[in-house]
């Protein structure tokens, strides 16, 4: 369990969950949170079969209420000779949203593939937010030291998520993601499948017995 402190404020706890174990009043919690965020872009069946499958699933508490959830798979793919970090899906109740919590939620994910010692992360996504905030992510690691650098390989999937997800189109902070963003239509259901693949600093990562 990691407890989170915004502001010197409020005080929200997140937990890595097997989901398969979840009570039905966590289930309905999540559900709730998740459709009034996405509005018409998701059902129950959507929301449900984002939850099943993960190889990590964290749940974020206000109290006793769940209020954000996120998914990792950790996969190997035809065209990878090893595993990487898909990560799955991730949301934050519009009631918490702009206190950074969705930045915890992608810290966390990536935390645990470096200690598996995977070095490619990938999603898919129409949202600009979530490359940028992958990116800054990354970004403070290499700051830090914990890899020693990244690049980023973005391709449009023509129709991938079947419609728009969200109603309204939030921006990044980097105008340069904004247009690459804006270039798809969203009505058609077009997506960014986001590769990332990074240069792991080998005597930081617990994946290669480092002392991280």
């Amino acid at each position: 369990m990691i407890k989170l402190s915004i502001g010197g404020g409020e005080i929200f706890e997140l937990k890595s969950e097997d989901s398969s174990k979840l009570s039905r009043k966590t289930l309905d919690e999540i559900v709730n949170f998740t459709i009034n965020t996405f509005q018409s872009g998701m059902t129950e069946g959507e929301v449900l079969n984002h939850i099943k499958g993960n190889d990590l699933f964290l749940l974020l508490y206000k109290g006793e209420n769940a209020i954000g959830f996120a998914g990792s798979k950790y996969i190997s793919p035809g065209n990878y000779a090893e595993r990487i970090a898909y990560l799955s899906a991730a949301v934050v109740s519009s009631e918490f949203q702009g206190l950074g919590l969705y930045r915890e939620l992608v810290k966390e994910r990536v935390d645990v593939a470096l200690d598996l010692g995977l070095h490619i992360i990938t999603t898919k996504t129409q949202n600009p937010l979530v490359e940028f905030t992958i990116r800054e992510d990354l970004s403070r690691r290499v700051t830090e030291g914990q890899i020693t650098g990244y690049s980023i390989d973005r391709k449009m999937l023509p129709g991938t998520f079947g419609r728009k997800l969200t109603e309204n189109f939030k921006e990044s902070k980097d105008k340069t993601i904004n247009i690459a963003y804006r270039s798809l239509n969203l009505d058609r259901g077009d997506g960014y499948y986001l590769t990332f693949y990074l240069e792991l600093n080998k005597e930081k990562v617990k994946g290669f017995g480092g002392g991280v």
